[in-house]
């Protein structure tokens, strides 16, 4: 994206992280500590129905009762909701099929 650039959090600033930390809280509530999963397929299904409720439909007490989609549009009303609704990435099926082509001579850049 033109204009963006990754920043690492200063020491000290425990709070910049605390969004993260708290949708952290909320998912092991939420979501690890409800569901049973009957194979990694299973998981991947429901963690991606998770994050689509969670982004789309549930309030956030600690984010003025809107969701986070909500909050995109108040920033950005000009957002595409598909942004909130990409489904989550299994990296370890990425890592090992990187793997498996780079042994056969060749290597991803």
């Amino acid at each position: 994206m033109e204009g963006q650039f990754h920043r690492t959090i200063f020491p000290g600033a425990h709070r910049m992280q605390s969004d993260v930390e708290t949708i952290h809280n909320l998912m092991e509530m939420e979501f690890y500590e409800i569901e049973q999963f009957k194979d990694r397929s299973d998981f991947f299904n429901k963690a991606a129905s998770y994050q689509m409720f969670f982004n789309l439909h549930r309030p956030n007490s600690y984010k003025e009762h809107k969701t986070p989609w909500q909050l995109a549009q108040a920033k950005d009303p000009n957002l595409d909701k598909r942004l909130l609704m990409i489904p989550p990435v299994d990296l370890d099926k990425l890592f090992v099929g990187r793997l498996l082509y780079s042994t056969r001579g060749r290597t991803i850049s």
